[in-house]
Order: structure tokens, then sequence, then C-alpha cells
């Protein structure tokens, strides 16, 4: 087998996406018989059928959808060279997407590209929100550099993940909810109060859930439903419900009188690490490195303001 051509990859990658060799093509400006000469090409070379052809359009193989997966990280790692290259000649420059759990995007996130557009002001930031169970798939397959969250380490032999800072998740509601006076809160008088959480599949919210049932208490059931951190916030300064959220998803900009307050609920709270995480044999762009050299001097930061 010959080894595999880039622009061939490139040609398959745009039919894969796409379903069609005609927008393909049409993306590509080439004709469709040259683009489909060239998928024939890449099917001989790798011996295999790439894609069955229907009057609709094209559906990847199994040997499709596998070569679509490594070819998504190959022109990912084919980007970061080409931009690595560049920064050797001059200043670095050049595109970071970062994947951001919930309480980690309405905080450090922000004060991070901040810091990052007064000091590398030609690295453009790519941000995008969600949780573990999309954003760590999106890692592995090359469309993120990094990702940075709260969430579990996991055992993954593509995914390194590295400690960036400590966090702790507590039980949080407005500064004038009835139970922010105690100075003692039991369990049972977290159940009074309606609950916005997390979906059930965050860690989080399992810890909390565990914790009632541990105690031969039924755990909250939410009101509401929220993977947002800056909407769970608002409704929690709105109303008298409560939550359960690592303190660093308050942003840090805020008056002292709009700050949620933890409650003092014994044996709940819990601590937590912010990890970034990256693909286990990816080499980080400069323009990455410099990035994460931001964002540790701002964790670093945050962890002294909070006394840690």
């Amino acid at each position: 087998m010959e080894a595999l051509d880039s622009r061939r990859l490139r040609h398959f990658l745009a039919v894969y996406d796409l379903r069609s060799i005609g927008q393909a093509a049409e993306k590509l400006f080439l004709t469709q018989p040259a683009l489909s000469k060239s998928l024939r090409q890449l099917e001989d070379d790798l011996q295999v059928k790439l894609f069955d052809r229907t009057p609709l359009g094209v559906v990847p193989t199994v040997y499709g959808d596998a070569l679509a997966q490594h070819a998504r990280v190959i022109r990912s790692e084919m980007r970061h060279a080409e931009t690595a290259i560049s920064n050797l000649r001059g200043a670095v420059k050049g595109n970071v997407t970062v994947g951001a759990g919930p309480s980690v995007a309405s905080a450090l996130m922000p004060l991070a590209t901040e810091a990052l557009r007064r000091t590398r002001p030609g690295i453009r930031l790519t941000v995008i929100e969600g949780m573990v169970d999309t954003i760590l798939p999106a890692l592995r397959r090359g469309e993120l550099d990094l990702a940075v969250g709260a969430w579990p380490r996991v055992a993954d032999s593509d995914v390194t993940a590295d400690t960036l800072m400590h966090d702790r998740v507590c039980v949080l509601a407005a500064p004038r909810h009835p139970l922010a006076r105690k100075r003692e809160v039991e369990l049972s008088d977290l159940l009074d109060f309606p609950w916005i959480l997390p979906p059930p599949t965050q860690r989080w919210r399992q810890i909390l859930e565990e914790t009632f049932l541990a105690k031969g208490l039924s755990p909250p059931v939410p009101s509401i439903t929220s993977n947002s951190a800056s909407f769970i916030r608002t409704v929690l300064l709105d109303g008298a419900s409560l939550s359960f959220l690592p303190l660093q998803s308050q942003p840090s900009r805020i008056a002292r009188n709009a700050a949620l307050v933890a409650l003092p609920v014994e044996g709940l709270s819990r601590d937590v690490e912010v990890t970034i995480s990256t693909r286990e044999r990816a080499v980080l762009a400069p323009a990455a490195q410099a990035f994460v050299a931001v964002l540790r001097e701002v964790a670093s930061g945050a962890a002294a303001a909070d006394g840690g």
C-alpha cells in the first residue's frame, strides 16, 4: 500500500462531511470527475471501499468511518505543523480551540481570554462550552487543541490530564436565601427548597445524590436541569432555589452583593481538580502552549485570591 496522500485525505474528508460528491467538488473547486477519480485512487491505495454510492448521495462504509477518525487528527496535526513553522519566523500567532466545562467557561476562561488578548494579540481563540461526554470525544478527534474542566479524570490512553488548580463543590444559594443566615445547615433542611441541578450524568450531581442516600434521605429532585453555570447562577440569584456547583463557577468580576454564598452543610462539600486535558501523542502548537501558560498564570492568581 502506498503512503497516504494528504490531498486525497482532504478530498475524502470533504465528501465524508458533506455526504455528497457534487457538494464536496464545489467546496474544493474541483470537477466531480476529478474528485471521483481522487476517491477511487484512495480506495485503490487502501484496497477497501470507503463509500457506498446511492441515488441520494454517498454513505460511508465501516472503512470510511475508521479512516475519517484518523484523517481528522492528521488534518489537525498538519495545521499545527504549519502554525509552528510560521511561528519560528516571528511572533507567536495562530488559532487555539479550547473545550471548556461550564464552571470554567463562566469564570477562568473570560479572565484568561482577556490576559491572552493583552499579551498575545496574534493568537485567535475559540472556546466551546460543553460537558465531559461531548468535550473529550471532540478532543480525541482532534477538533479541540485542549480541554479545561472540573470533571473527574478518565482512564483513557488517548488523553492525558494535568492539574490546573483545585476547586470546591458546595451548595450555593442567593445571599438573601433563608438558609444563608444559618450557621449550620442540615441535609434535611435542603429538601424544603427547590433545586436547579446539572444533568444526572454530571459527577457533581451524583456526589450530591450519593450523600443524601448514605444518610437515608431521598435526594432532591430538581425542578430545573441545566448544564449552563451562568443560567443556574441567574436562577439562584432571582429566587429561593439551591444548587451544587464549584465555587469557580461564579464570575470573578461581580459585585459582592451579587455573589452566591456557600451554605455550611457538613459532609457535603467536596474538593475537585480542574485539569487541562490534551491528546496523549499530540504536540501542542506554540499558540496553544502560550495559551496554557496564560491559563496557568490566571488560575494561580484566582487560587491566591481565594486563599488557596
